[in-house]
C-alpha cells in the first residue's frame, strides 16, 4: 500500500492536471457545487432531528438556493413524511440592493451583479416545487419584512438562508425570524467572511448581535464555499 501511494504521488502529470482543472474552475461554479452539498447536509441535519417548521431564504437570486432546497427536502421526505408539510418562503428585491449604507458598501455588492427576474424565479420554483407550498416576496427589506414573520403565518423556522449580503440586510432579516427560532433551527450563512474577515462588518456583524440580542446560543457545524458557515441553534441562555 505504502509503496504503491508513493508511485502514485511521483505521477506529475496527474498532479498538475488535477491543480490546472480546479484552478481554472469559475469559484462561482466551486462556491455553488459546495453549497449545494452543504444544503443537503443541513435538511439531513434538519429531518433526522425531527426539526418542524419553514424554510426561509433572504435573498433569493436567481432561486438555485431555493429550488435546490425543496429538492432535497424531496428526497429527505422518504426519510421522515412530515418534510411534506415544509413551506418555502423567498424574500428578495429582484432589483439589487438598492441605496446601500456607507459602511456596507463593497466592490462585489453592487446592483448590476444582483438584479434579476421575479417571473423568472417563480416559474423555475414552480417547475420544481410541483405540490409544495411556496412564495416569492419582493421588496427591500425595511419594507417586505416590516410587518414581522406572523403576518405570513410563519410561526417556527427549521432552516434559515441568509444570502443578503451586507449587515443591514442581513439585521433586518435575523430580527425577522428571531420570534421563529427554535433549538435545532439551522442557519446557513453564505457570506459569512466577507469584508476582509472583518467581525465589525457584514453577516458576520449582524449574527453576532443576533444572537446576543436574543439570548441564543449556537454551534458551528461546517464551512463552505467561498466563505459560507453553517450554525445551528443549541437552546437559550
Amino acid at each position: 500500500m505504502t509503496n504503491r501511494f508513493g508511485f502514485l504521488s511521483k505521477l506529475q502529470f496527474l498532479q498538475d492536471s488535477a491543480s490546472t482543472l480546479i484552478a481554472g474552475m469559475n469559484p462561482a461554479v466551486v462556491h455553488n457545487l459546495e453549497k449545494y452539498h452543504a444544503l443537503k447536509k443541513v435538511h439531513y441535519l434538519s429531518a433526522i432531528e425531527n426539526i418542524d417548521g419553514d424554510y426561509l431564504e433572504f435573498g433569493v437570486f436567481t432561486g438555485s438556493s431555493f429550488c435546490h432546497s425543496i429538492r432535497c427536502n424531496q428526497a429527505l421526505s422518504k426519510l421522515n413524511p412530515s418534510l411534506r408539510g415544509t413551506r418555502y418562503f423567498g424574500f428578495d428585491s429582484f432589483s439589487g440592493f438598492g441605496e446601500i449604507p456607507e459602511d456596507d458598501n463593497h466592490s462585489f455588492y453592487i446592483d448590476e451583479n444582483f438584479e434579476t427576474s421575479l417571473k423568472k424565479v417563480e416559474n423555475r420554483a414552480r417547475k420544481v416545487a410541483q405540490d409544495v407550498q411556496f412564495k416569492l416576496i419582493k421588496g427591500y427589506f425595511q419594507s417586505s419584512l416590516q410587518c414581522g414573520a406572523s403576518a405570513y403565518g410563519i410561526e417556527s423556522s427549521r432552516i434559515i438562508f441568509i444570502d443578503c449580503d451586507t449587515y443591514s440586510s442581513a439585521a433586518e432579516a435575523l430580527t425577522f425570524c428571531l420570534p421563529t427560532i427554535q433549538e435545532g433551527t439551522i442557519f446557513v450563512l453564505d457570506d459569512y467572511f466577507s469584508y476582509r474577515g472583518s467581525e465589525n462588518k457584514g453577516v458576520a456583524r449582524a449574527f453576532a448581535e443576533f444572537i446576543e440580542q436574543g439570548g441564543l446560543s449556537f454551534r458551528h457545524v461546517l464551512y463552505y464555499g467561498m466563505g459560507g458557515a453553517v450554525n445551528i441553534i443549541s437552546g437559550r441562555r
